[in-house]
């Protein structure tokens, strides 16, 4: 059996109440029973959020391939709006799409959806001849009107609801009681009990409960579970705690267990002091866990359930299952879940609740007898047991269905017929109700799909290191025609605004004519699509948050690539535009990321370190791979004479000229060396980067310039072998790296490296290269090591090495290994289960209060400065900060700014006397994580020293709060 499920309720705030518990545990019991019952569950898109949340908290247990979407176009709720056109266009819509999908039998499982929100549950129709259940849970505002029907559209919305039982092929009910009422409103004795049971989580939460009580539970108490709105009668259950002898009262506390609104509970705790009882024994523990709530349960002394009215009564059966004495109205669904009517009262009289109340307190023995008895009954209720009783009802049904002439499976064009038949007088434009229903088809499926995206690099190839991996990765997952040898189809995909993504040649390069992006070569993701965010598109977030969020609520898995994290951790090395960009686009791809995909495990371990640093609170898959190097494949190398010119010892550095780089850092050595008057030669090949103006002048001005210090600005793949064959080692002194090809590249030749000890490099180098590492950011330690390594007689080359190192080929094999293969490093997982979390939460980004003193401790280091800018308008400070605090610190704060934690400087003369005080600010790009370390660049205007400064003071502030102490004291 086929059987279509409305999942709309776990995008409201059912999900977080009991019908949408009672739908996941419903839903439970049949994957777990009924594996001959295939499952399929769909989902609104026009609330695109929450539609995510639930898909990926439904797929767990539901093949993404079985959660479908469908479209919506409801302005907002009915009881607000009404039942307009466009709501009943929606209803039609779904009624479509779930003819599209062709299950035996469709369940509406929460048809008053949509009160006040986009939701359009599923509505007995005329269009597909498909069979529609539905669940019953109450009729309490029915019951109730004068405090639910609050207004005429409430009234009307709700009457309408109501009415449509009485069409329903089958009603599903969750009690006796509800069965009862439903055929008494509805007339409809298509009507079943399937009754209820506790959850799986439940259950094992008893099993592993945790014994420790709240530290603010000082003596045995009473227990309330559960919400307190009007039905939930607390109010009457205080009462009558009040009324009991002074002698029983005294003993307990009454505990109050649920996520309870403030203005509520506010209610509740003025009822107690207006009752004249004592503060301290009311006791409001907020929301709490399942084990926490099976521990109160195990310890109280009674629990009540004092509610005017129950469809079932779950937490009753949760409180009977752990064995506590429960005592509860004897009104709804209650009497048949208690079993026992002993301990039931008359929820309208507080005194009939005051004598069950004190009945059960003060007789302890006989109350432990019935709580005995309880617990016995509790276990004629499981899920199982509900799953089972449904699904045979849910498959006469679907038969009976089957074999009535009217509904019979509708073809194709009596379907379409169908449903412009119910949308013959709507006001809505024909175009618009044509792309309602488009959008509301079963998605077709391409098969499994590898989309590469190429934007930044098709757009306008700048040579980046991320460029060429780019270029190398696309060129070695082979030609579009080739793309399915290994069944998976792989794209190059181009994406730079909201218009979507088109598919682009494989090997990036581009005619003497345009390409036109036409939908000939238009991609529509489907949910078998991997999308793997491969280049460094990050200006293009806006577009891809929206485009990407589409594909994922399709069911498509998108993969990000993150090459390393530099403009998180390390601003001051980048272009002051970077980092902010980076951050965002880091931030945005957290939102939409199914996994990312690292170039090393060190960058891997530095994302890890971010998410459990701000309690990212989803399931983030997490790989890493190596990368390829430049020169030909194994053995086809460009020969290279073995006779050096030169036999002064030689050391190269290879890489583009920038901060990060430790190309000053090597310098500074150097000069150490040629100080003591020994003849070695540094060799640099890379371009000029970003901010190295000071560092050309350096090299092109030094005294050993082109006698032991040499810079090329650039050489050709054959030249740089020649200089890799011409060194005795390379050095590589970065600050930070997402891998370090330089290195790969020296073992591919067996020559040696002296490396800054930082875990990437300790990483690459350990596929076999001979490395010596040295302090990061030491010119004395890096001098030191070079010592060490002349005086050694210089290391024997790298045997085996060559072996080691992988072609661009290998590269991107490894790469897809990992990809398609499901084959990853780690899966983070957040500390705290918490669900339906909606991709916009990416964990505690901001600074939410005044940190303590104990929370601001800290340490400021110069690493390099002062340095004119080009301009020579701004002295630039490189400036290290460690966070030796257990809190986290982020320049992201409230709304008004306030509890920020930014850097700033104050500029001092001589006497002390203050000249000026920073107004701008220096920001932590994301966060700065407790143990870790952000280098910053603080900029201060030249004009400042003209007027007499002498010094300045760069600290730590935190908004709206105040200056931390030791700041850092730097020269003008």
């Amino acid at each position: 059996m086929r059987l279509w499920i409305d999942g709309q309720c776990f995008q409201t705030a059912s999900r977080l109440r009991g019908i949408g518990r009672y739908v996941q545990e419903l839903l439970l019991g049949i994957v777990d029973n009924h594996p001959d019952v295939e499952l399929l569950v769909s989902l609104n898109a026009a609330m695109p959020l929450e539609a995510l949340a639930a898909r990926d908290h439904l797929q767990k247990w539901i093949k993404p391939g079985n959660i479908h979407m469908w479209h919506g176009v409801a302005e907002g709720g009915e009881a607000v709006n009404g039942y307009t056109e466009k709501r009943r266009l929606s209803e039609v819509a779904l009624a479509y799409h779930v003819a599209c999908l062709k299950p035996d039998i469709a369940l509406s499982s929460s048809p008053f959806e949509g009160v006040g929100e986009k939701a359009v549950p599923l509505v007995p129709n005329d269009i597909s001849g498909i069979p529609i259940a539905s669940i019953f849970y109450d009729a309490i505002p029915y019951r109730y009107p004068q405090q639910y029907l609050t207004s005429s559209a409430m009234r009307a919305y709700y009457d309408r609801r109501l009415a449509l039982y009485s069409r329903y092929d089958l009603n599903l009910c969750i009690s006796e009681y509800s069965r009862n009422e439903c055929v008494e409103i509805s007339k409809n004795d298509r009507s079943i009990n399937i009754l209820a049971g506790v959850s799986k989580d439940f259950i094992d939460a008893i099993e592993h409960h945790d014994a420790k009580m709240p530290k603010s539970i000082e003596k045995p108490f009473i227990l309330y579970v559960g919400a307190l709105d009007w039905r939930k009668n607390v109010k009457s259950a205080i009462q009558a705690f009040a009324q009991l002898p002074s002698d029983v009262r005294d003993r307990y506390s009454f505990v109050l267990a649920g996520d309870h609104p403030r203005a509520l509970l506010k209610d509740e705790e003025d009822r107690w002091k207006k009752l004249g009882l004592p503060e301290k024994d009311l006791v409001a523990l907020g929301h709490v866990t399942d084990s926490q709530l099976v521990s109160l349960y195990k310890a109280t002394g009674l629990a009540i359930q004092p509610s005017l009215l129950e469809g079932f009564g779950l937490t009753a059966l949760e409180a009977m299952t752990c064995g506590a004495a429960i005592i509860a109205s004897n009104t709804g669904a209650l009497p048949e879940v208690i079993g026992d009517a002993e301990l039931l009262f008359d929820p309208a009289d507080v005194n009939d609740i005051a004598r069950v109340m004190e009945h059960a307190l003060t007789h302890p023995e006989a109350t432990k007898a019935v709580a005995e008895r309880q617990r016995c009954h509790a276990q004629e209720f499981s899920w199982a047991k509900s799953a089972a009783i449904a699904v045979e009802a849910l498959r006469k049904a679907a038969v009976a269905g089957t074999v009535r002439p009217a509904s019979a499976e509708a073809s194709p064009s009596a379907i379409q017929k169908a449903v412009l038949r119910n949308l013959e007088r709507t006001a809505v434009p024909a175009d618009a109700i044509a792309e309602t229903l488009a959008r509301s088809e079963k998605a077709i499926s391409t098969g499994t799909r590898l989309i590469v995206d190429a934007t930044a690099t098709y757009r306008i190839d700048h040579k980046t290191g991320i460029q060429r991996v780019v270029k190398n990765i696309c060129a070695n997952l082979g030609a579009q025609d080739e793309s399915k040898s290994d069944g998976i189809e792989k794209v190059i995909a181009y994406s730079d605004s909201s218009d979507g993504w088109f598919s682009i040649p494989s090997t990036l390069e581009k005619s003497a004519r345009p390409r036109a992006f036409t939908e000939d070569n238009r991609l529509d993701f489907s949910s078998d699509d991997l999308i793997l965010m491969l280049d460094s598109s990050w200006e293009f977030y806006r577009h891809h948050y929206m485009t990407l969020r589409s594909a994922r609520l399709r069911g498509a898995h998108v993969i990000s690539c993150l090459y390393d994290t530099i403009p998180l951790r390390f601003p001051a090395f980048c272009n002051p535009t970077m980092p902010p960009i980076f951050s965002t686009w880091f931030q945005t791809a957290l939102s939409y990321s199914t996994a990312f995909i690292c170039i090393s495990k060190a960058v891997a371990d530095e994302l890890t370190a971010f998410l459990e640093a701000i309690q990212f609170p989803r399931e983030m898959k997490i790989g890493y791979w190596h990368l390829g190097a430049d020169f030909a494949e194994k053995g086809g190398a460009t020969e290279i004479d073995p006779v050096r010119q030169d036999e002064r010892p030689s050391f190269l550095m290879v890489g583009t000229l920038e901060p990060r780089k430790g190309y000053a850092l090597a310098l500074d050595a150097f000069d150490l060396l040629w100080s003591e008057e020994l003849d070695v030669k540094l060799t640099i090949v890379g371009k000029p980067g970003w901010g190295v103006e000071h560092l050309l002048r350096r090299v092109e001005s030094h005294p050993e310039y082109g006698k032991r210090l040499f810079w090329f600005n650039g050489v050709s793949d054959e030249k740089l072998q020649k200089a890799y064959a011409d060194s005795d080692a390379l050095i590589a002194a970065s600050y930070a790296e997402g891998f370090g090809l330089p290195i790969v590249e020296a073992g591919h030749f067996g020559k040696s490296v002296i490396a800054s000890d930082i875990p990437v490099f300790r990483e690459v180098a350990a596929r076999g290269q001979n490395c010596r590492f040295f302090t990061v950011g030491s010119p004395a330690a890096l001098a030191e090591t070079i010592r060490e390594f002349l005086t050694s007689h210089r290391d024997p080359p790298n045997a085996g090495a060559d072996d080691n190192w992988l072609s661009w080929k290998e590269s991107a094999d490894e790469l897809q290994r990992i990809v398609l293969g499901d084959d990853w490093y780690r899966t983070y997982r957040p500390a705290s289960n918490r669900t339906y979390v909606p991709i916009s939460d990416i964990g505690n980004t901001r600074m939410q209060e005044v940190l303590r003193s104990g929370d601001t401790q800290h340490k400021l280091e110069l690493i390099e400065g002062p340095i004119a800018s080009g301009d020579r308008r701004l002295l630039k400070y490189t400036v290290r900060i460690s966070n030796l605090s257990a809190k986290l610190w982020t320049s992201a704060g409230a709304e008004n700014g306030s509890f920020a934690v930014t850097a700033r400087y104050r500029v001092f003369a001589k006497d002390g006397s203050m000249i000026s005080a920073d107004s701008s600010r220096t920001s932590i790009p994301f966060v700065l994580v407790p143990g870790d370390s952000l280098y910053v660049c603080v900029e201060i205007p030249q004009d400042l020293k003209m007027k007499g400064g002498a010094f300045a003071e760069i600290g730590l502030v935190q908004e709206a709060a105040h200056w931390w102490s030791d700041p850092l004291r730097v020269v003008l």
